[in-house]
């Protein structure tokens, strides 16, 4: 496989993979309620309520957080993954860095 034949496939791949992996997924919103806060002039029992509420809401956010820090380290150890299972490809496979030498040579502008 020459130079062009690797660029066209890595192109091909590149066109195939940035739609998929930048595409903006938006992460589902708490489904917790805020409670309201009674007026300041209200009866023990509505303030003891409002607690009661707010002790709901605070566990809901906590369970919330700690889903989507979960969710966050598991992509993050999938993401590490791949870049160890990519610079092993590239170390087995690639001759680096005698076919890929880094920073690359300069290009005249024909060759571009």
């Amino acid at each position: 496989m020459d130079r062009t034949d690797m660029r066209a496939l890595w192109l091909s791949v590149a066109m195939l993979v940035a739609p998929t992996s930048f595409a903006a997924v938006e992460p589902p919103r708490p489904a917790c309620v805020q409670p309201v806060r009674p007026p300041d002039k209200s009866d023990a029992a509505a303030w003891n309520r409002f607690v009661d509420h707010v002790d709901v809401y605070r566990s809901c956010m906590n369970a919330y957080i700690t889903e989507n820090h979960a969710a966050a380290d598991r992509y993050r150890a999938a993401a590490n993954a791949a870049t160890e299972e990519w610079n092993q490809f590239v170390h087995s496979s690639l001759n680096v860095p005698e076919d890929f030498p880094w920073p690359p040579p300069e290009r005249s502008r024909a060759e571009r």
